[in-house]
């Protein structure tokens, strides 16, 4: 466990190399309960990534034991935690297919190492975006980090998770051809393995030479490092533990709530898409006065409205509205790209039906007014359904509490 009372090394790193996903699993489940680590780390047969915290001296043993794993140097990003507070529940090692999923099918595995873009350090990344001509600057993070902070002029896949990636790059290969792409995200990871994708689509399309593709080398990390006052970054960084954001010298809020479009970049547990729990920026002024805390991220915003997760709350005339409402938005759905998006709406239409039927069999006691209704049902964590005031988000990623024994 970690001692409250001192400070911590909080450090972001990845290494794509062939590995053995158990034994190296093991080996992590050994260290962090040997040095009373607390953190999150993928393992797979291409490597490793993860975010671990302890205090200085247990963080050097484990980098140094980790180092002895691989043959690549890791590049340790570290940062210091004064909060004295753990910034993960535990310490957990998962083994998965991929450190970064795309989740191709059927295609021959990404050599990452071999077929990634050309790495920039910050300096030089900084000096290509002075010159923006013919540049196309893409971030290759979720869209809930791209909205809280990124480089003038980046451009927003739209992605709620990596596997969309794929889809981006077939959308809009033909304006990327020619032109200098340049990738950035977090720590490198993600843009590492999402230059390697693309290097490969262009090659197949015989543009490899005349598409340069470059990656921010350490990622926004290593450049908030290298210009402190935020450089061409603005706004805040996101990161996958308790701190949420680390920011720059720069200060500037470009996050804007959903609700009311005011200044914004604050995320919370309990603030998330309805539909797929992406987390979603609402102020604490429009959280505070929602009964049922119900949000709609970019990718769905079109739905709001329409679609809600607890349908107990609703009258019969309001349900009804709602699959009209649905079945409107899903006779537009069409064609091949649409079908999840088509599922989706059909499996919340099918729901809405139920509950409508559902009330109809119920015996009637005098009539029960839509106020009345929601009164009656309290607001609902969205991710674990617990009542919100046992549950305000708590349960979701790296705000998950810990146990207490």
């Amino acid at each position: 466990m970690l001692d409250s009372d001192a400070e911590t090394v909080v450090v972001l790193f990845y290494c794509y190399q062939d590995s053995c996903a158990a034994s190296l699993a093991a080996e992590q489940r050994l260290l962090g309960a040997e040095l009373g680590l607390c953190g999150r780390v993928l393992v797979a047969a291409e490597g490793i990534n993860g975010t671990v915290q302890g205090d200085a001296a247990a963080i050097a043993v484990y980098e140094a034991a980790v180092q002895k794993s691989f043959s690549s140097q890791i590049d340790w990003k570290r940062s210091i935690d004064k909060s004295n507070t753990a910034l993960f529940p535990d310490f957990v090692v998962k083994e998965v297919n991929e450190l970064v999923g795309f989740g191709l099918q059927g295609s021959e595995p990404l050599d990452v190492v071999a077929e990634s873009g050309t790495r920039l350090s910050p300096q030089e990344f900084h000096s290509l975006l002075e010159n923006p001509d013919e540049l196309r600057l893409i971030d290759v993070r979720n869209t809930f980090e791209y909205d809280v902070g990124h480089f003038d002029g980046a451009i927003d896949p739209g992605m709620t998770h990596t596997a969309q990636w794929p889809r981006f790059v077939k959308n809009n290969i033909q304006d990327l051809k020619g032109r200098t792409v340049m990738l950035y995200c977090t720590g490198g990871i993600r843009c590492e393995k999402a230059s390697a994708f693309l290097r490969r689509r262009l090659k197949e399309d015989g543009a490899e030479v005349s598409t340069p593709v470059y990656q921010l080398e350490g990622g926004i990390h290593r450049y908030l490092e290298a210009f402190p006052d935020g450089g061409r970054f603005r706004g805040a960084n996101f990161v996958f533990d308790k701190r949420a954001q680390m920011r720059s010298g720069d200060g500037t809020v470009i996050g804007r709530c959903s609700e009311c479009l005011g200044p914004w970049d604050a995320h919370h547990g309990g603030r998330v898409c309805t539909v797929c729990r992406a987390l979603v920026l609402v102020c604490d002024d429009c959280d505070a006065s929602s009964e049922h805390g119900e949000y709609w991220c970019p990718e769905h915003s079109n739905l709001r409205g329409s679609y809600f997760h607890f349908l107990d709350r609703f009258s019969e005339k309001e349900l009804q509205a709602q699959a009209q409402s649905l079945q409107l938005l899903l006779d537009k759905e069409v064609g091949t790209h649409r079908k999840n998006r088509r599922n989706t709406l059909r499996k919340k239409l099918l729901q809405v039906q139920d509950r409508l039927e559902h009330l109809q069999l119920e015996p009637k006691h005098g009539e029960t007014t839509a106020e009345d209704a929601e009164v009656s049902v309290p607001r609902r964590c969205r991710a674990c359904e617990k009542p919100y005031c046992q549950c305000p988000g708590v349960c979701w990623g790296f705000w998950k509490e810990i146990a207490q024994e």
